[in-house]
Formats: structure tokens, C-alpha cells, sequence
């Protein structure tokens, strides 16, 4: 998503009612990703301006193709070329030219707005966010193009949220820990009592709380050192006692 700046210096709270706060051990507080986590890439998008440039290609494909290619990223030892472009990455995945992957993608960019492109509610989000206890806190720390609360809206999960920070808004993206350092602040917590979810490592915070790698296909290796993978959201419940 769009990491652009705009002028509005605060992050905005969610309709959530905020949970007394209650003796003994509190839960870890969940700092989520939207965008491959809550809210799902259309593959239907992709396919159709795949079929506008002449490519054979399906939703579920496209969809797919871009989870291979960041995690492709994410792992990649880096040439002294530097890294390869995305593209290239996801036409391997998607079984095109990388010519035909960087003409289909500049289109996407050009005609496309995120808040289309991303736009399928991950059919887990709401029964997990339902069944999480009511004292677990839970906010959305988003690279976006300043529409993430919009989005949220729309998919009938911000009144279920905590807060949001939208990276356009407040000027500072993932991974940055400055942007996690402000939801911590804005639900009253230590880092070291905050647990990130995300479905990529490019986002993770640097020298913060292990990541909890959010992997519904599969797709990472196991590295307990590095991060906790799920391959399903509910299986973070029980983890927070």
C-alpha cells in the first residue's frame, strides 16, 4: 500500500469501548497489519487486466502470486546487483514473461486505487476479532494511502478495533518502530507488551516484539527464532492468556 504523507499528525481511535483496566498479568496487545491480514488482495483485479494484456491468468493465481512474491522477497539473499523487482518475483509465480508481469502491474498502479485492489474482508477476520476477549486490545498499524479507517469502515471491522494508524496519515511507515512505539502509546503499553501480526517480514518492527507471521498458504519456513508462524488467525487465541 501507498506510503504518502498527509498532514494529519495524530491516529484515530476505533468505536471499540476501551476494557476497565484489571489487576494481575494483562494480555498482549495486538498491533495488526490490514492489508493481507484483515483485508484480502482481489485476485479478480488482476485477473481482469491480465485479460485486457492478453494473459491467461485466474484470480486464485494472481492472488497467490503475490503472496509467493514477497515471500520470495522477504527471503531472498540480496545480489550485489541488489534485490529483484516484485514483478519478476510474481511472474514466476503467475507463469508470465516479467515484461507482461511490469506492464500488467504499471497499469494496476495507474488505474487502480488500493482501497479496490485490497478489498475482500478475510473471511477469518470477524470471528477472530469476536472471539478475542474483550480486554485484549487490538490496533491496526497499516502502510496506506490515508484510507485504511474508510476501508476498515466498509468492511465492518473498525468498531471492532482499538485504533488505527494509517502510515499516510502520520508520516512514518513500516517497518519503523517509531510507528509501533505510537500504538503502544495510544493503548497505554511497553513495547515489550505488544505483539505484531503481519502477513510479510518486509513490515516487521526492527529490534521489537518476535512477529507473529501470519501465513494462511503455507508458504514461510518454521523459524522460532525469528518469528511465530499461524496459518490461521484463530490460532493466536490461545496465546493470550
Amino acid at each position: 500500500m501507498s506510503t504518502n504523507q498527509s498532514r494529519t499528525p495524530h491516529p484515530r481511535i476505533g468505536t471499540r469501548q476501551p476494557e476497565p483496566t484489571r489487576t494481575g498479568t494483562r494480555p498482549p496487545a495486538l498491533l495488526l497489519d490490514s492489508g493481507g491480514v484483515l483485508i484480502l488482495l482481489d485476485g479478480e483485479v488482476l485477473a481482469h487486466h491480465g485479460k485486457r494484456l492478453g494473459l491467461r491468468l485466474d484470480a486464485v493465481t494472481a492472488q497467490h502470486a503475490v503472496a509467493l512474491a514477497a515471500r520470495d522477497q522477504d527471503l531472498e539473499d540480496e545480489p550485489a546487483s541488489g534485490p529483484r523487482p516484485f514483478t519478476h518475483h510474481w511472474a514466476e509465480h503467475a507463469g508470465c514473461s516479467p515484461d507482461a508481469a511490469e506492464a500488467l502491474w504499471r497499469t494496476v498502479r495507474h488505474e487502480v486505487d488500493d482501497t479496490v485492489l485490497w478489498s475482500v474482508v478475510n473471511p477469518e477476520a470477524v470471528p477472530f476479532l469476536d472471539a478475542l476477549p474483550s480486554r485484549v486490545q487490538r490496533y491496526v498499524v497499516s502502510n496506506a494511502d490515508g484510507h485504511a479507517h474508510a476501508e476498515l469502515a466498509r468492511a465492518g471491522l473498525l468498531d471492532r478495533l482499538d485504533g488505527v494508524l494509517d502510515s499516510c496519515a502520520v508520516g512514518i511507515a513500516k517497518p519503523d518502530p517509531r510507528i509501533f512505539r505510537m500504538a503502544a502509546v495510544a493503548l497505554g503499553r511497553p513495547m515489550e507488551q505488544c505483539r505484531y501480526v503481519g502477513d510479510t517480514l518486509d513490515g516487521a518492527p526492527h529490534l521489537l516484539p518476535a512477529t507473529v507471521l501470519y501465513d494462511p498458504l503455507g508458504i514461510y519456513p518454521d523459524n522460532s527464532a525469528g518469528y511465530v508462524r499461524i496459518r490461521k488467525l484463530s490460532e493466536l487465541l490461545d496465546t493470550l492468556d
